[in-house]
């Protein structure tokens, strides 16, 4: 989950225009103001400092003294001298002249600063008070101007906030302004949905962290790790037919591409009671080798057709497991499956490869056993004979290979 904390918040300020019919600037500040902005544009360092320096002694405490503090921050910034730019953007929102947009805009850029600083402290502190206030603001203007709604507060003001208290794992406190974020998006960003999403699951709102997986898939159906976590979300709520619905999503999509998804999805269908449906998908994947062929693999495939009584299916997965291990035992295991089938024959094969791969002593006996049984029901008792013989040598076995061989010899007896 820690992956999906990542958020870029640009380290930029967004020069504000200056208008000439601003009446509280003269003529004459307007005019050095946009001097000034030609200087920067064109990198002319010392003339722009020189006028900048001239203007914040000259002028009172004023709307255009902010616009000259917030100009010399981007002097500063501009040669990427955050502390110098950080100090004139808060002389400028201290002066408190800046239009309630303006104010927004620069406070949100002063706290992406500290953020681009590592100072989430500061952030918080420079962004959330003037963002109350400026909401305060903002519903006054529009209580008297209901048919001209004013937005004084752009979605990324929000999301800064959000971020800061994020970095400071203050999960509850991200929630409501990146939701406030959000809402005022037309398009929700991806990055936005991973910090609301992620805060939802910091504090065990599954349910709400789900929610807001969907929200990511339908910006970012793509991401395979989207679909991922929703399903463990689910698996969370103990709602694994949610879980399952959502890997079988992915998979049809075509998102589902990392084997250890693919198992799951296999595992959720086989654990819901739909072995057929896991067996077919992971036999498909195994033979377009998309999924690692090993024991464990195999296995499972095992296991899913043997639940859903694809006997013949289970046995041959079996064999190809046990090619993957060091001893016969998954080979007994589809002797006996075979078994099941009346296959007598392919019981006798499998129990000779098993011996022949290794197994222990207890195992040897039963694995012995079972072959002779094969061998009587094939009505072959030299052979089925043969087995018990051996099986009479293996402690385990032994009174079990007595009985049969006394048996047979009643039999015989009768021919």
């Amino acid at each position: 989950m820690k992956a999906l904390l990542l958020m870029v918040l640009a380290a930029f300020v967004v020069s504000q225009p200056v208008q000439a019919a601003d009446q509280s600037i003269s003529q004459s500040t307007y005019e050095a103001l946009n001097e000034i902005q030609v200087f920067l544009q064109e990198e002319k360092w010392p003339e722009a400092e020189e006028e900048l320096s001239r203007l914040s002694e000259k002028l009172k405490p004023s709307f255009g003294l902010a616009l000259t503090y917030q100009l010399y921050g981007q002097f500063y910034l501009a040669q990427e001298k955050n502390t110098q730019a950080l100090e004139q953007f808060e002389k400028a929102l201290k002066l408190e002249k800046l239009a309630p947009a303006q104010e927004a805009a620069l406070a949100t850029n002063v706290a992406q600063l500290y953020l681009a600083e590592e100072k989430t402290s500061e952030a918080v502190a420079s962004l959330e008070s003037r963002l109350l206030k400026i909401e305060k603001a903002e519903a006054e203007a529009n209580k008297k101007s209901p048919e001209k709604p004013k937005v004084f507060i752009q979605p990324m003001a929000y999301a800064t906030l959000a971020m800061a208290y994020h970095i400071h794992q203050q999960y509850p406190q991200v929630i409501p302004w990146i939701n406030k974020a959000l809402e005022r998006s037309k398009k929700p960003k991806e990055n936005w949905l991973q910090v609301m999403t992620v805060a939802y699951y910091e504090q065990k709102k599954y349910l709400k962290a789900a929610q807001g997986f969907q929200r990511l898939l339908n910006v970012n159906p793509g991401k395979e790790d989207y679909w991922v976590q929703q399903a463990s979300m689910y698996q969370l709520l103990e709602r694994p037919k949610d879980s399952m619905k959502t890997m079988e999503t992915a998979f049809a999509g075509g998102y589902l591409t990392k084997d250890n998804n693919l198992m799951l999805l296999v595992q959720l269908l086989i654990s819901n009671g739909l072995p057929e449906r896991g067996g077919r998908i992971l036999s498909k994947q195994l033979n377009d080798g998309k999924i690692e062929l090993n024991e464990r693999n195999w296995r499972l495939l095992a296991s899913a057709w043997q639940q859903g009584r694809e006997r013949s299916d289970a046995i041959t997965a079996l064999r190809e497991a046990s090619r993957f291990t060091d001893d016969g035992k998954l080979l007994v295991r589809a002797a006996q499956m075979s078994i099941q089938n009346n296959d007598y024959k392919t019981v006798i094969v499998d129990i000779e490869a098993a011996i022949k791969k290794g197994l222990s002593d207890k195992q040897k006996g039963n694995a012995l056993i079972l072959a002779g049984n094969s061998a009587f029901e094939l009505q072959d008792y030299p052979t089925a004979k043969r087995y018990f013989q051996r099986a009479l040598k293996e402690p385990d076995s032994a009174s079990s290979a007595k009985t049969w061989l006394d048996y047979i010899a009643s039999v015989e007896e009768y021919l």
